[in-house]
């Protein structure tokens, strides 16, 4: 004969609330749950929502330490909330961001890669850089280079034409190769000229240049050689409001070698958690420089260094990141060559299929690479910095170890891709890689070395990774600076570089 009415112990109950999920207890695991009174709805739950069914004392005290940071990030939210008000000058900035569309190729790529779109593409670079060039007293009246024939061999001209080779003579005389859409002439380096032979030697092909002296003979002789260049007098807009912007590119997600633990300290400081909150507290916004997530298949044996090799949860994963960075904080990501998108530049904006939690946070704008921002006024120039590549092996006076000189090299030819051929161009019929739009702050990644300089006005910023070193590029014998984050204050132009990487 049965009990009928008889009242379960506290134990009983807890033992059969557990064994109803199907769920069983170690000993010791009853015992802790008991010594510390806990929640035993909220530990079914975590039990059932990670597939486990058997309990042990570890599996309690790890619940334990997640409740306890939970309630100290709650905390610590409230706590940030509350001094919002005064200490926290980009949260009282309204923000000030324009995107300009017509700046990069998002949605507007119609290339179908025919000998024709080629044409079309250089044909617009090389008006785009002679429409620069002739704001150059000396070169208003710029001919065509099939003219030439016409012109007295005493009378000086200049033209805006192309390098398509450079050649030297067993004499060590020094030629150009050039062309323009008219047609093609030999430029000869005169021997005595000093400053043309150094400059000689750090012409790329394809770059376009002004070149003014005389003809003899068909062989043009150079007096003067002109890159498009940045104008002296260039002046950043002054800004009234005490903000900051800082800087970051190939974080590299899903690769075991991001720095995910300094990152943390990086999105912990800019939730004013970790120090320096004079300078995190003025961080109104961040602007990205591609390579965003490690992607797949991008560099040889990849796959050996990949702690997600998913694509999709590599974005997945970087946009849990991203939320964590403070909803008064403006966040712009370009793209880079690692990212889910085409190789070839100028690169769209990620697919919302492939980046669809990030389309989802507000503060978030996704752009193509390269592009142009205006933020408070002061126009800002995104390139990942893909042909910085080519630029540091080609010229003798660049290395990996300095990027900014690279990226002083690209302003002075005022085209992102100078060079054809090791890097890879999608031609558009519009051409997006001239530097039209002279910027005040120009700012790349991609070689994963930090690098910062002043250039005619123009602040020159590459903002390094947030990648150990991998062996591929150990067998490149590149050596990255991972983990530092410049911050530029609008209103005092002062440029400040955080170390999350001792």
């Amino acid at each position: 004969m049965g009990l009928v009415g008889v009242e379960l112990s506290k134990e009983e109950r807890i033992v059969r609330k557990f064994e109803k999920n199907g769920i069983l207890l170690t000993t010791h695991c009853f015992e802790k749950i008991l010594e510390n009174n806990l929640d035993v709805d909220s530990i079914i739950d975590e039990a059932l929502k990670r597939g486990v069914w058997l309990l042990t004392e570890e599996f309690i005290i790890e619940f334990m330490n997640s409740k306890l940071k939970e309630k100290e990030e709650k905390e610590e939210k409230h706590f940030i909330v509350l001094r919002k008000g005064k200490e926290i000058p980009a949260k009282e900035v309204d923000a000030e961001l324009k995107i300009y569309k017509e700046s990069e190729i998002s949605g507007k790529s119609s290339c179908e890669g025919k000998i024709e779109d080629f044409i079309t593409y250089f044909n617009d670079r090389y008006n785009n850089i002679k429409e620069i060039l002739k704001e150059r007293q000396n070169l208003r009246s710029m001919v065509p280079i099939k003219s030439l024939k016409k012109i007295s061999s005493r009378e000086t001209v200049a033209i805006c034409c192309m390098i398509t080779d450079k050649i030297s003579s067993n004499r060590g005389f020094k030629f150009l190769e050039v062309e323009d859409p008219t047609g093609s002439i030999r430029v000869l380096i005169p021997q005595t000229n000093e400053n043309l032979l150094k400059l000689y030697d750090s012409l790329l092909l394809d770059e376009v240049i002004g070149i003014s002296g005389t003809v003899r003979d068909n062989l043009f002789i150079a007096q003067e050689i002109f890159q498009p260049d940045i104008p002296y007098d260039l002046k950043t807009p002054e800004v009234e409001d005490d903000i900051a912007i800082g800087f970051l590119s190939d974080i590299h997600v899903g690769s075991y070698l991001f720095l995910e633990k300094e990152f943390e300290k990086l999105i912990e400081s800019l939730n004013l958690k970790n120090g320096n909150e004079e300078i995190f507290s003025r961080v109104k916004y961040l602007i990205i420089a591609g390579d965003l997530v490690d992607g797949i298949g991008i560099y040889p044996n990849q796959e050996q260094e990949l702690s997600i090799p998913d694509i999709y949860k590599q974005y997945d994963y970087l946009s849990l990141l991203v939320e964590k960075i403070p909803d008064w904080i403006e966040i712009v990501m370009s793209v880079g060559n690692h990212d889910a998108v085409r190789q070839a530049e100028p690169q769209p904006k990620l697919d919302k299929d492939i980046a669809a939690p990030l389309y989802d946070l507000p503060n978030v704008h996704l752009v193509g690479n390269p592009c142009y921002l205006s933020i408070h006024g002061v126009d800002v120039l995104v390139y990942h910095g893909r042909s910085l590549d080519t630029i540091i092996t080609s010229l003798s006076n660049c290395t990996y170890s300095q990027p900014e000189v690279a990226m002083i090299e690209l302003l002075k030819r005022r085209c992102l891709v100078p060079s054809y051929g090791n890097d890879i161009i999608s031609p558009e019929k519009k051409d997006y890689l001239t530097i039209k739009k002279i910027p005040n702050i120009f700012h790349c990644g991609h070689v994963h070395s930090n690098g910062y300089a002043t250039y005619r006005g123009i602040k020159v910023i590459n903002s390094g990774t947030w990648q150990s070193k991998t062996k591929y590029q150990e067998e490149l014998g590149h050596e990255p600076t991972p983990g530092r984050f410049p911050v530029l204050n609008l209103k005092t132009q002062e440029l400040q570089v955080i170390h999350f990487v001792t």
